[in-house]
């Protein structure tokens, strides 16, 4: 089978003649294969690496290890240098992004409390409107607003919801 014939997405390995005899005589000398190993890699003086990605890694009994792969040379230099420009380029993207001066703290946080008052005014104008109290005690009415410091409109609803029970209605309101 030529390399023509091969489809793009086939994962085929090409073995040489010598790879291929150095694996005949790993079966006649009883190397173990060692499973799990995605990389192996030899350093050399200077941070120059040797990196073998997805080898075949075998083991004699007296602990000799035989690795098979492609190897391939890996510059800690250049590596470390292309992680610094990349860590920089994020940085900037960041800092961008996140203008922590003063000015636009202050501005965030008026935006903050500006939402926050208009949530609650119109939480307000809800609950003064008209409340129907009719077949509650008034007075029941105002020791709960009294005891939990909620609108009458929130106490008449936590009283119906309870039938009239004052004390769970301010339990209700209190936690």
């Amino acid at each position: 089978m030529s390399a023509q014939q091969i489809p793009q997405d086939a994962q085929v390995n090409i073995i040489s003649k010598n790879e291929k005899k150095a694996r005949e005589l790993i079966k006649k000398f009883n190397l173990k294969a060692v499973p799990g190993i995605s990389r192996v890699t030899f350093k050399q003086r200077g941070n120059l690496i040797y990196a073998i990605d997805q080898p075949d890694v075998y083991r004699s009994a007296a602990g000799t290890y035989i690795v098979f792969g492609e190897a391939k040379v890996d510059d800690m230099n250049q590596r470390i240098a292309e992680a610094q420009k990349a860590a920089e380029a994020e940085s900037a993207m960041t800092a961008a992004a996140d203008d922590k001066s003063p000015a636009a703290i202050t501005a965030d946080m008026e935006k903050v409390a500006l939402d926050a008052a208009t949530a609650s005014n119109e939480e307000e104008e809800e609950e003064e409107g008209e409340v129907d109290d009719s077949g509650l005690d008034q007075k029941d009415i105002e020791i709960i607003v009294e005891q939990t410091g909620v609108s009458r409109a929130k106490a008449v609803k936590a009283l119906r919801s309870h039938d009239g029970d004052m004390v769970n209605a301010i339990m209700e309101l209190s936690s």
